[in-house]
């Protein structure tokens, strides 16, 4: 399964440059992709999963394959989602009870959340903000529709085993294009611009430097990394360990350069190494072992990013000082810092229920790239901030992130219990330190209102709960 994961993802990687140096391809790729979809999943439920997660995994913000039809914008997490949900749609109707049945299965929680998503929409229409405005503020919030879809498909145990494996090739294709884009940035090598273009355009990520000094490389689907760390490094006997996956999601974090993933990966930490130490009494010189083995890997990994840079530029090197140094020092901290007060002004006007979809806040960012003549503090107004949990409260409020802040209990309650049966590093444990770092990257980086995010949670309900297979007589 992982072998055929990576080539398919590898496949659409290809395919997503091709579509984007001739354009014309993308409406026939993402029809072919649609139907193909749609078929898979209307045969076999677990094919609609696989295709969810796979997608999900290495896909970053979904735009891989892209085609716009006017202001309307037609993606390849849309088209699999649909596909994903209509084949589900058709094959449960003829079984209105088991429709019924795997309605009932969720817990009320997940309702209540889509209950008080669908009132922020509601709001933000009441207080004049347009439709379109709204829908894209509040869509990925949409992706908890998938859950159904995705969960009625887990039949047994080795569905949910082949989501690992399927992981576990995202994980290659996030650290090899990381580094691939690293190494050819760095040594300008021909069709650096048609590459910059196809990341930015497609929403693949960021590249920071100058042609020839690429200073890092970050995508948002290197969150599947650092939670790969977590489930590979630490869900794994250490005989079991695949160290090459550990090693691979150490890069990807690595060179990401970003504070909030590294911020995550030290609360996953402390959350674990207590853990292994008091609760499961592992002795401490196995610990120690463990933690010199990944410091090893770390300095190993940047020692060879250097070496392979050629020492050419100081863009590497500077860029991990500017990211180490005190965010009020550093322009992109600076700037949300900014808009703190400005958001938590926001939020007072309306702190229990919120302000509703599509609230923009203006703040004055002082940015190089957002100043001109014409806008001299570089003030920037926006419905999205990078301030996660305070976007989740300026939207539903207070009600709505208490709701939100009790499912999450729930899914890390249903981890706990699991681990009372089973022995240290089992995969559940590592699900559950990769939970604790979404939950503190989340703080500074929104990903609990972003399908990346609620993938994940996806992916703790897949493994903790029960299938929701009509043949299955589980339950979450």
């Amino acid at each position: 399964m992982v072998k055929r994961a990576f080539l398919v993802m590898a496949g659409t990687e290809v395919v997503s440059l091709l579509a984007f140096v001739y354009p014309f391809l993308s409406l026939p790729f993402l029809a072919v992709v649609g139907i193909l979809a749609f078929l898979l999943a209307f045969r076999r439920a677990e094919w609609g999963a696989y295709l969810v997660f796979g997608e999900l995994f290495f896909g970053s913000r979904g735009h891989l394959l892209e085609y716009n039809f006017g202001a309307v914008s037609l993606s390849l997490r849309l088209v699999v989602f649909v596909a994903v949900l209509l084949a589900w749609l058709l094959r449960t109707i003829r079984r209105p009870d088991a429709l019924v049945r795997q309605i009932s299965l969720l817990p009320g929680l997940y309702w209540a959340l889509l209950l008080v998503v669908g009132v922020g929409v509601a709001a933000g229409l009441l207080k004049g903000h347009g439709l379109t405005e709204v829908f894209l503020d509040a869509n990925n919030y949409l992706y908890f529709l998938i859950w159904l879809p995705v969960l009625a498909g887990l039949k047994d145990d080795g569905v949910k085993e082949n989501i690992f494996k399927i992981l576990a090739a995202a994980i290659i294709i996030i650290a090899a294009k990381t580094f691939l884009l690293f190494l050819w940035f760095s040594g300008g090598f021909w069709g650096i611009a048609t590459l910059y273009q196809w990341v930015i355009q497609q929403d693949i990520g960021e590249i920071t430097g100058e042609v020839g000094s690429a200073s890092r490389i970050f995508m948002q689907s290197q969150f599947y990394a650092l939670v790969g760390f977590f489930i590979f490094g630490l869900g794994a006997k250490p005989w079991g360990r695949n160290w090459w996956l550990v090693a691979l999601s150490l890069l990807a974090v690595v060179m990401s350069l970003s504070r909030s993933f590294w911020l995550g990966a030290l609360a996953g930490l402390a959350f674990a190494v207590p853990m292994l130490l008091f609760y499961y009494r592992v002795a401490l010189r196995e610990v120690a072992k463990l933690a010199g083995v990944l410091v090893l890997l770390i300095a190993v990994e940047v020692g060879a990013i250097y070496v392979l840079a050629n020492f050419r530029s100081v863009g590497f090197s500077s860029s991990v000082s500017s990211r180490l140094s005190s965010p009020v020092q550093e322009a992109a901290g600076s700037a949300r810092l900014l808009l703190l007060p400005e958001l938590l002004n926001r939020i007072r006007e309306s702190p229990v229920f919120g302000q509703g979809f599509g609230t923009a806040v203006t703040y004055k960012s002082y940015l190089p790239d957002r100043i001109s003549p014409e806008n001299p503090d570089g003030e920037v107004t926006t419905t999205a901030f990078e301030w996660g949990y305070l976007d989740i409260i300026l939207k539903i409020g207070l009600l709505g992130f208490l709701v939100y802040a009790l499912l999450l209990a729930r899914f890390f309650q249903q981890g706990w219990q699991s681990l009372k049966r089973a022995e240290p590093f089992d995969k559940n444990f590592g699900l559950l330190a990769g939970l604790v770092a979404l939950a503190v990257l989340n703080i500074t980086t929104p990903y609990l209102n972003h399908p990346l995010g609620i993938g994940y949670l996806l992916l703790l309900v897949a493994q903790f709960s029960g299938p929701l297979h009509p043949d299955s007589k589980e339950a979450l």
